[in-house]
């Protein structure tokens, strides 16, 4: 087995950012140049000094990691504030426009906090919006590269090599916001999720219960962010390879890839005699894995993975509806064997018209049917991302995806606004939705989302007074109303609730 480079809560004192496999260069953008200090270099001793931001998802976080502790590893000096740095390193994340803009944002902050430092830009928005970037921030100090090419120009180490070393764990915080660092607008837990902890734990005192742990482990900003249990975070794949109309992440993500069966359970393995039993197993969509491969294929990665010790639980983090289709009866298996504790899987719209128009090419009817023997016959937690605002979405759509989501009835539900993407079939498309109605609708559903939250915890607080229990229900509700902890204060369900989710494909 090859020895592990465990990242601990100690590991340059702050959480690590991330970015993303594969890149071209970009419209002329990208530099090649290691990042080797010049006015150290005749004395071959210092090395430069690098700040890591991001706001990227957790699949790019966790990439970004990789390269982090590469530089680390070849003892780049990594510092916890942009006006110590020679270098600074963004991971941008393009799958909405929100999220261009918070890169820009953050970038131009670390111009303005550390004019001598250059900045170099990585991630999905090296590779689909570069040319945006660079066009809203004009400065001969920043460029486009690939981790790939960082890590390989600056240290001479392989990105797959680096990644095979390193553990990943529950330990690990996947935000970029620290006390000195960038500002950010990425937060998975707010303020508002942190206060309905406080008063759980004082109720899981008082009865001796443990409704907390139930509420964390049913909860976005909590699952996979905040673990309760030990818990190794293992990539088995990047990018994806379906096509869907609006999504940008084949663009920034490039070509599909599997991780080999043995480096992951070489990561398996080691996570296990360190303890962790519970493993996340990440990739923008999972379910094909090993495609391409002859004889490797999901249902082996998962049968091998869990055969290395019968006390093992796998979440899966991103499985496409058509896989799942395919694998639903050994999936479906594992989770009434308490073997699969969540799963991760999007189904965008409850309209098969929009469906359509989306690229997404599956049943929707007799997906919801497997899904619904799947929530009814385990513990395992769905998760689900759905799309609000596509274009040519009607009234009529829109309320066949509240009533899937109120069937189905996921433990975790996100709203997401539609957001057109360069270079996508959707940002062409005819019957654009007005931005108000959009925000209307996320609106809505975001009501529903809590309410839903709301009354699947309401069985665990029968016990309590009326009144107690009541106030707690609507903290819970306003909680899962509020995405993001710079929106502190916000009235539950109102304006500005057009910003919640990750991603579209989350």
């Amino acid at each position: 087995m090859r020895p592990f480079l465990a990242v601990s809560p100690n590991f340059h004192r702050d959480q690590i950012p991330t970015a993303v496999f594969r890149y071209d260069d970009v419209g002329g953008q990208t530099v090649g140049a290691p990042l080797s200090n010049p006015r150290n270099e005749e004395a071959g001793l210092l090395k430069k000094k690098v700040f890591f931001a991001h706001n990227t998802c957790l699949n790019a976080a966790y990439d970004l990691n990789v390269l982090q502790a590469g530089l680390a590893q070849a003892e780049f000096e990594i510092v916890d504030r942009p006006e110590l740095a020679d270098e600074i390193i963004f991971s941008g994340c393009s799958v909405r426009e929100h999220w261009v803009d918070d890169a820009v944002s953050q970038i131009a902050e670390a111009q303005t906090r550390a004019p001598h430092a250059t900045v170099t830009v990585t991630g999905c928005a090296a590779n689909t919006s570069a040319q945006t970037i660079a066009a809203r921030l004009p400065t001969k100090t920043l460029s486009f590269r690939p981790m790939k090419d960082i890590l390989a120009t600056s240290t001479g180490m392989a990105f797959a090599a680096m990644d095979r070393k390193l553990s990943q764990n529950s330990s690990v915080h996947f935000e970029s916001a620290r006390p000195n660092g960038l500002q950010n607008l990425r937060r998975r837990v707010g303020a508002a999720k942190a206060a309905v902890v406080a008063q759980l734990q004082e109720v899981d005192r008082k009865l001796g219960t443990q409704i907390e742990r139930e509420y964390r482990r049913t909860t976005k900003g909590f699952v996979f962010y905040e673990e309760s249990d030990p818990t190794e975070m293992i990539t088995v794949t990047r990018s994806c390879l379906y096509k869907c109309s609006f999504c940008n992440i084949p663009q920034g993500r490039g070509a599909f890839e599997s991780v080999p069966l043995r480096d992951v359970l070489d990561k398996a393995r080691a996570a296990i005699a360190a303890g962790k039993k519970h493993l996340v197993l990440i990739g923008d969509e999972v379910g094909n894995y090993g495609a391409g491969i002859e004889g490797i294929d999901l249902g082996k990665l998962i049968q091998e993975v869990l055969a290395l010790d019968d006390e093992v639980t796998l979440s899966i983090r991103y499985i496409e509806p058509k896989p799942f289709l395919k694998y639903v009866d050994r999936l479906l298996a594992y989770g009434r064997a308490n073997r699969l504790r969540l799963l991760y899987i999007s189904l965008q719209s409850g309209s098969p018209r929009v469906l359509k128009a989306m690229n997404r090419g599956y049943d929707i009817e007799r997906l919801a049917q497997a899904l619904k023997l799947f929530r009814e016959s385990t513990s395992t937690v769905l998760y689900s991302n759905w799309m609000v605002g596509f274009p040519g979405e009607e009234e009529a759509d829109f309320l066949a995806t509240e009533a899937l989501m109120k069937a189905l009835n996921f433990h975790i539900n996100v709203a997401i606004p539609f957001s057109a993407r360069p270079n996508t079939p959707a940002m062409g498309m005819a019957d654009q939705i007005d931005s108000i109605v959009v925000a209307e609708r996320v609106v809505r559903l975001t009501g529903l989302i809590s309410s839903l939250k709301s009354d699947a915890m309401a069985g665990w607080l029968e016990s309590l007074p009326a009144a107690e229990r009541s106030n707690l229900l609507h903290s819970i509700r306003r909680a899962e109303a509020e995405q993001y902890a710079e929106e502190p204060g916000r009235e539950e369900m109102g304006a500005g609730m057009s910003q919640p989710g990750d991603r579209p494909t989350d």
